[in-house]
């Protein structure tokens, strides 16, 4: 399915290159719908390169790759992988520092790879996809499902956000302001790494999501537009606030929010794109000595997330919600959108071949 310009989705034909000279195809077993998907649907997100095939958040099969490949891979054909959304250039100093994910050349799979550049399908969304040779590839388990391991790099984003980024020691308080994909997998990671409390908050809107929250590792749930939320919520903490609050959401009433949950000398990552500037309490940041992280994608951690994400593949494929055919991609897409076709017990859709 190829996005050829903001609201226009439509299927097309691509050949698939046998016996690639470098790189590999994957025959796609699962690509989910993440919400920088819906922004490039909507034409609210400028990195997209049209026309494009979507899809960053993805599992398949390897059914052919150059040897060279594979082999710095560790897989064959037959393995089933999951590739990172980064394409680095290795060359750039971002990438030789180990920071990837801010490569100067900004190539991701679904996103800013346009189907003009051969052999076009560098995205999830359809039969087959072509990983580049520079791609970073990992091994999927065979008793992994398919809507899990897609969610490899949302898994990825947890471990960078509450790990790496906010330092998550056992028995500390933390709490997850925004219950989408990303927030439901850092709920994962946090619980992975002894979390207690584990609050995560979202509107009344997302009761969905919150009751998935809580199945899946949250010791709480609360709703942020209750009046009293900020006060119950560190109540929970034993009043003086949380040690680590991780924002997902994004929208700045959460970032105020956060601030307000934080302990003083607390840690606050920010990870949660608004679109636009955001005005906040800076004084509560300055007087509290609150650390204050911000969070972009995954560099280095899908290594870790594909343990997390093995022994909890249930859970993970839980935020996967609901399943649509790869030639419903759009209603997926409409579905989640505000609009007549919105449909709230959607946490997050995950497109499959056809014919599953």
């Amino acid at each position: 399915m190829v996005l050829s310009e903001p609201g226009r989705l439509e299927p097309k034909e691509f050949s698939v290159p046998e016996a690639p000279d470098e790189g590999a195809v994957i025959e796609v077993e699962a690509a989910s719908v993440c919400g920088t998907d819906l922004s490039l649907y909507k034409g609210t997100n400028d990195m997209g390169e049209f026309p494009m095939v979507l899809g960053h958040e993805v599992a398949g099969v390897v059914v052919d790759g150059a040897e060279e490949t594979l082999n710095r891979w560790g897989v064959e054909v037959s393995d089933r992988v999951s590739p990172e959304p980064y394409l680095p250039c290795n060359d750039c100093e971002d990438c030789l520092q180990g920071h990837y994910h801010m490569c100067s050349e900004g190539r991701l799979y679904g996103i800013t790879l346009s189907t003009d550049v051969d052999p076009g399908i560098w995205g999830g969304y359809g039969e087959y996809m072509y990983l580049h040779p520079k791609s970073r590839v990992h091994a999927v388990n065979d008793d992994v499902s398919p809507e899990a391991a897609c969610l490899s790099s949302v898994v990825g984003n947890g471990v960078r956000w509450v790990s790496r980024k906010g330092q998550v020691d056992p028995g500390e308080s933390v709490a997850i302001v925004g219950p989408g994909a990303q927030g439901l997998a850092s709920t994962i990671v946090a619980k992975e790494a002894g979390a207690d409390p584990l609050v995560v908050m979202g509107l009344s809107s997302d009761d969905e999501n919150l009751h998935v929250a809580s199945d899946i590792g949250a010791t709480h749930t609360l709703y942020s537009d209750d009046p009293d939320a900020a006060e119950r919520a560190k109540d929970v903490a034993g009043g003086s606030g949380f040690d680590v609050v991780i924002v997902t959401a994004p929208a700045e009433p959460a970032v105020n929010m956060a601030i307000d949950l934080v302990r003083p000398r607390g840690r606050l990552v920010q990870v949660g794109l608004l679109g636009e500037d955001a005005t906040i309490p800076l004084n509560a940041i300055v007087s509290d000595e609150i650390t204050l992280l911000g969070g972009r994608g995954q560099a280095g951690d899908v290594e870790k997330a594909m343990n997390v994400l093995e022994r909890n593949a249930e859970d993970v494929a839980r935020i996967n919600s609901h399943t649509f055919g790869i030639s419903e991609a759009e209603t997926a897409i409409n579905r989640q959108l505000p609009g007549d076709e919105f449909d709230s017990e959607i946490v997050h859709a995950v497109l499959v071949p056809d014919e599953r």
